[in-house]
């Protein structure tokens, strides 16, 4: 089975260290972005990405970036997370392509379960619409134990060899 797509496009890492342990058991390939650009790259390396949009302080600066991904991946199931329950927002996020709107505070074991109806739903419209672009996985630091005990070199190291 080939690992889907999740892009998490948030301020902070609050739904990714919530998400990830839930659904481990998915081949997932898990991205992080924090700005527009991040996001329409992670989302046109997908047939079917799944994009879950928390607003939080960024309102409709988080709703352009949405539509800018949506732009990128067409067929692309998305969730708009707004915890300040803003008016207006919900009519714009459905506007441009929202898949979900849910206002207000959700808790983790909700939009766990939503995504877990939406993953058999991405990969049938993946196979269907073709070929995801090949990526493997991001490792995890904590699985590569020897990349925790190296330092990273720095100008300075390298100013020193040559001395």
């Amino acid at each position: 089975m080939s690992a889907f797509s999740i892009i998490l496009h948030e301020r902070l890492a609050n739904w990714s260290r919530q998400l990830r342990p839930r659904l481990q058991d998915w081949p997932i390939r898990w991205s992080e972005t924090r700005s527009e650009a991040a996001l329409v790259l992670a989302a046109s390396r997908s047939s079917c990405p799944i994009v879950v949009v928390e607003l939080d302080r960024r309102g409709f600066q988080g709703l352009r970036d949405l539509e800018r991904a949506l732009e990128a991946s067409p067929n692309a199931l998305s969730l708009v997370l707004d915890p300040l329950n803003r008016p207006g927002v919900e009519p714009v996020a459905r506007e441009i392509g929202a898949t979900l709107f849910l206002p207000g505070v959700v808790v983790p074991p909700e939009v766990e379960q939503l995504l877990r109806r939406w993953l058999p739903i991405a990969r049938g419209r993946s196979e269907a619409q073709g070929w995801s672009v090949a990526t493997e996985p991001e490792p995890e630091i904590w699985d590569r134990p020897e990349a925790l005990m190296t330092q990273p070199r720095t100008s300075f190291d390298v100013r020193q060899e040559k001395h």
